[in-house]
């Protein structure tokens, strides 16, 4: 008799790459994971794994993996409909922007194992034209992205946030004027602009063919982290997420500049499958939302705040007792 426990046995194997990790994930001893495999053998009349090696598939088990996949994803979406409190375990697979992944991508997380303590999360970073087909073909659970038109309407959307960008460069590479600078000017920099494919970037380019601008001198990078670097040595001008990026200019690294071609702010939002879990994670997505500066920044410029007031405070106490 073929079970799902079985199956969930050889996926967590191949898997993790070994029986103690699968063991552990299932709560299960070792040998329970080997003897249900080894009744999956018997009852299908083939081998799963390899003799010398156990945690390799053979090349049968490789075809039957992915029928596997779908069995277990097949129960989720079951559990998931029907459920929607503490006691899922299964798996979620999530699609996330870099900006999500860098910004509130760990509060998310934090947000959803509270709710579902057992719940296995996948994160998946990618730029949003990658993880579209993913969640079309059912290699998703849920995509956060910026707002698309042409989003499948089988699925379930849920608004989020707002990101809003700015022009920046170096501050030393253009000069200060009121009113700020024609876009013309701007763009005489080299342009540092994000992948090719980011709806970002196609945004971006729409706004400069829609204002009859055409800019050669481009560098093309896929890390909004590696573009704010490369703008701060100089390099070029870039378009960047204002917030997130803002210590950069509080440094002096970087200045925003004000210009005469802006593009609106980035509606984000989650698309999802029509499951009671689903939902709630999306709105946990909606209540977590927040593209601002990165905590680890806060927490370090806090204790710098505190020991420049406390050495202040010393200097004070001891000019006093003097």
């Amino acid at each position: 008799m073929l079970t799902l426990k079985q199956i969930e046995a050889v996926y967590w194997v191949s898997s993790l790459g070994g029986f103690y990790a699968a063991a552990e994930r299932l709560n299960a001893t070792q040998s329970t994971i080997s003897k249900r495999i080894l009744d999956l053998e018997s009852f299908l009349g083939v081998e799963i794994f390899e003799q010398k090696n156990r945690a390799q598939l053979t090349l049968k088990g490789r075809e039957l993996l992915g029928d596997f996949e779908k069995m277990l994803e097949l129960q989720n979406s079951v559990v998931r409909r029907v459920g929607n409190d503490s006691s899922y375990s299964g798996r979620f697979r999530l699609g996330v922007t870099e900006m999500v992944a860098l910004s509130w991508l760990p509060a998310l997380i934090r947000a959803v194992r509270h709710v579902y303590p057992q719940i296995v999360l996948e994160p998946k970073v990618d730029r949003t034209t990658q993880l579209w087909p993913q969640m079309t073909s059912h290699r998703l659970d849920m995509v956060i992205c910026p707002q698309m038109h042409a989003e499948d309407h089988s699925f379930q959307t849920v608004q989020l946030g707002f990101m809003e960008s700015a022009w920046m460069c170096r501050p030393d590479l253009l000069d200060d004027r009121k009113g700020g600078l024609p876009i013309e000017d701007v763009l005489r920099l080299p342009l540092l602009t994000y992948s090719e494919g980011s709806l970002l970037h196609q945004r971006l380019l729409t706004a400069l063919t829609a204002a009859r601008i055409w800019h050669d001198n481009t560098i093309v990078c896929n890390s909004m982290i590696a573009l704010a670097e490369l703008a701060s040595a100089g390099l070029g001008v870039t378009y960047l997420p204002r917030e997130y990026f803002s210590s950069y200019i509080e440094s002096g690294n970087l200045r925003a500049i004000q210009t005469s071609l802006l593009l609106p702010p980035l509606e984000y939002t989650a698309v999802h499958r029509s499951d009671a879990v689903s939902l709630r994670i999306a709105e946990i997505a909606r209540e977590v939302c927040d593209f601002g500066r990165p905590q680890w920044q806060d927490r370090i410029a806090a204790p710098a705040r505190g020991s420049v007031q406390g050495t202040q405070a010393a200097r004070a106490s001891g000019s006093s007792t003097a």
